[in-house]
């Protein structure tokens, strides 16, 4: 007999708070939620558009990767397809290396799509952190220290043609800035 989604959601407690995740009593890193979360963040560029409104990784345990579907179909494609899929998330998520050696498939039209959009919204929030996260770290463009660079980077592309040496100047300071970290 199939399983319900909302009874195998209702064995497993989820506290999505910025720094805790649990699963009945099993503490894990705040980073591997991030991870997760990144994972249903950048879903679609796994599996692509099409796949990505029928498909949502749902949980990582055990080393097994969850992904509900809201059809039988997508789980069998995608199960013939569990080495490809595999590779392509740790493509993307090289540091998911031997934390997911199995993928399993849960099918739920019913509450796929709600279940879905819930995830895809954690998703959002944290993929927003993120950016705000990029954006602090960058130089406003009137701070001392991002004239001195662009006034060095300047210097250095002097004989280059202007387009291409405003480019040249960009990359010089984003390279400079990301190896001060």
């Amino acid at each position: 007999m199939f399983k319900k989604v909302s009874d195998l959601l209702g064995q497993t407690s989820y506290s999505f708070k910025k720094t805790q995740y649990w699963n009945k009593g099993n503490s894990t890193r705040p980073s591997e939620l991030f991870d997760f979360l990144s994972l249903i963040a950048r879903w679609e560029e796994i599996v692509g558009p099409k796949l990505a409104k029928v498909t949502v990784p749902l949980k990582n345990q055990k080393k097994i990767l969850t992904i509900l579907t809201n059809h039988s179909g997508y789980s069998q494609s995608l199960s013939m397809m569990e080495e490809t899929l595999k590779a392509k998330i740790l493509k993307v998520f090289p540091e998911l290396q031997g934390k997911i050696n199995r993928l399993n498939f849960i099918v739920s039209t019913q509450h796929f799509e709600q279940e879905r959009l819930d995830l895809l919204k954690r998703a959002s929030v944290h993929k927003t952190e993120e950016v705000k996260s990029k954006k602090q770290n960058q130089l406003h463009p009137q701070s001392p220290k991002y004239k001195a660079l662009k006034e060095e980077a300047s210097l250095e592309f002097a004989d280059f043609e202007e387009d291409i040496k405003e480019k040249l100047i960009s990359l010089y300071i984003q390279n400079k800035e990301k190896n001060s970290h």
